[in-house]
C-alpha cells in the first residue's frame, strides 16, 4: 500500500510515493493455549444457514472486442546492401513507418522515406494478427486466478459448448451471445469488454529541467530527474473497458475504464510486434485497477476452525478455513461476520441479519493451501466477541502500487 504526496517542479507536480500499511504478521500459533472461551462456537440463526454454503461462483471469461486499428497486418521488410526499410500496415489504416531517416506515425504513406535501392535487395513479406482480444482475456484469467475465490471458465472450456451448439467463437464478443453461452455452460458471470484505444506519444524531459531537478531538491531532485528520463522515449498508452455480466438477468453488474501505460524507449526504429508488446504489457498494468472491483463482487468468504488466546487475553490468533489456493496472501484483511434473525413486525417474514464486528484478522505467514492463521485485531473486548464458525470475508483487495505506475 502506498500513500502518495506531491513535490513542485519546475516540471509541474510530480508525486512521491511512500510504502505504508499493514506489516504481516509473523506468529507462532502454539504459543497461545486453547481456552475456554476458544472453544464457544457460533449459534447459527436457521435464516442464516444459507450464508455457510460456499458456494464459489462460476466466472467465464471470453476474448474481448479489438475496437483499435491494431488487428490484423501485414509487415513487409526489405534489406539491400545494408539499407533497411521497413513499413508496417495496420487494419489498412493506420500506419507506422520506420528507416535510416526515422520513424513516422499517422496515416500509411504519410512518412515512408525514400531509398537508393541497390543490387541484391531482399524482401520479407508476413501476415501478422496482434490478438489483442485474446490476450487482454488471458490477463483477466490471470488477474481472476491472483484473486481467487471462483471457479474459472476460460475460451477452452467453453469451446465444447460452443462446438455443440454451433456457435463461431468470434460471436462471444457479442454481449446477447455471451450471456447465451453463459447459460449453456452454467456459468453464473461472464467477464468481457473491449480494447478501444492505442496512442502512441512521444515524451521528453529537457536537460535543464533535469539539472533544475538535481540542483534544487538534492539528492531527492537527482532521484526525480533519473526518474523522470525513464520516462522518455515512446510512451504507449491503451485504454480497456471491462464488463461483468450476469447471465441469469443480462445485466450489466460492474463497468470500468482502465489505463495503462509502457515506455518503448527511445529507440528511433521499432516494429510492428514491439508496438503490440508493449500494449500487451501496458492492459496487464491496466486490470490491475479493477482489482479492487472485482475483489468486491466476488469476495472470498471463509469460516474461523479454531481460536486461541493469550493468558492476558489481550491478543488471539484464527485459523480460518480458506489459504493459498483460494488466493489468500499474507498481509490481507478479513472482516468476521455475525448473524442474528430479524423478524418483520407487519409480514413476519424471517430474513438474516449480517453484521461486521468492529475487530480484523490480518493473515499471518503461516498460510497452507486450504487454511491460514490469522492476528484479531481490535479492542480486547471486541475480539473476545470471536468464536468458532463465524464466517470472515475478505476485504477488497488494492489496485496497482502507484510505484508500478510511475515506472
Amino acid at each position: 500500500m502506498f500513500n502518495k504526496k506531491y513535490v513542485v517542479t519546475s516540471l509541474g507536480v510530480l508525486p512521491l510515493l511512500f510504502a505504508c500499511g499493514t506489516k504481516t504478521p509473523s506468529i507462532d500459533p502454539t504459543a497461545y493455549p486453547i481456552t475456554p472461551a476458544d472453544r464457544v462456537r457460533v449459534e447459527v440463526p436457521d435464516a442464516c444457514r444459507i450464508a455457510y454454503q460456499n458456494v464459489i461462483p462460476r466466472v467465464a471469461v471470453i476474448d474481448f472486442a479489438n475496437n483499435t486499428t491494431f488487428d490484423l497486418a501485414k509487415v513487409i521488410q526489405s534489406q539491400a546492401a545494408g539499407t533497411t526499410t521497413r513499413k508496417e500496415v495496420h487494419g489498412g489504416v493506420w500506419g507506422v513507418t520506420a528507416g535510416p531517416a526515422g520513424i513516422g506515425v499517422g496515416h500509411v504513406g504519410a512518412s515512408a522515406s525514400r531509398t537508393d535501392w541497390r543490387r541484391q535487395a531482399q524482401t520479407v513479406s508476413r501476415d501478422v494478427n496482434a490478438k489483442l482480444g485474446e490476450s487482454i482475456a488471458e490477463a483477466v484469467v490471470s488477474e481472476l486466478s491472483n484473486i481467487g475465490g471462483m471457479r474459472i471458465f476460460t475460451r477452452r472450456d467453453l469451446q465444447k459448448v460452443l462446438q455443440e451448439q454451433k456457435f463461431q467463437m468470434s460471436g462471444l464478443v457479442d454481449p446477447n451471445t455471451a450471456v447465451q453461452i453463459g447459460r449453456l455452460a452454467g456459468v453464473k458471470y461472464i467477464v468481457t469488454g473491449a480494447v478501444n484505444n492505442i496512442n502512441l506519444k512521444w515524451v521528453e524531459i529537457g536537460e535543464g529541467a533535469k539539472r533544475g531537478l538535481s540542483q534544487n531538491l538534492g539528492l531527492l531532485g537527482t532521484a526525480l530527474a533519473v526518474g523522470a528520463s525513464t520516462q522518455e522515449g515512446w510512451n504507449l498508452t491503451v485504454d480497456i473497458v471491462v464488463k461483468v455480466i450476469d447471465t441469469e438477468t443480462g445485466e450489466v453488474v460492474l463497468t470500468k475504464t482502465v489505463s495503462g501505460r509502457e515506455v518503448l524507449g527511445k529507440t528511433p526504429t521499432f516494429n510492428f510486434d514491439s508496438i503490440i508488446g508493449g500494449a500487451k504489457k501496458a492492459a496487464q498494468e491496466a486490470l490491475e485497477d479493477i482489482r479492487p472491483d472485482l475483489s468486491k463482487l466476488f469476495p472470498l468468504r471463509g469460516y474461523i476452525i479454531q481460536l486461541r488466546t493469550a493468558p492476558d487475553k489481550k491478543s488471539r490468533y484464527a485459523l480460518i478455513n480458506v489459504g493459498s489456493k483460494n488466493g489468500v496472501k499474507e498481509g490481507q484483511e478479513f472482516f468476521v461476520i455475525d448473524f442474528q434473525a430479524i423478524q418483520d413486525p407487519i409480514t413476519g417474514k424471517t430474513t438474516c441479519d449480517q453484521i461486521k464486528l468492529p475487530v480484523t484478522l490480518v493473515v499471518s505467514t503461516q498460510i497452507q493451501p486450504d487454511k491460514a492463521w490469522t492476528v484479531v485485531k481490535g479492542e480486547k473486548n471486541q475480539i473476545m466477541r470471536v468464536k468458532l464458525g463465524q464466517v470472515v470475508e475478505r476485504k477488497p483487495l488494492e489496485g496497482g502500487s502507484g510505484l508500478n505506475k510511475l515506472f
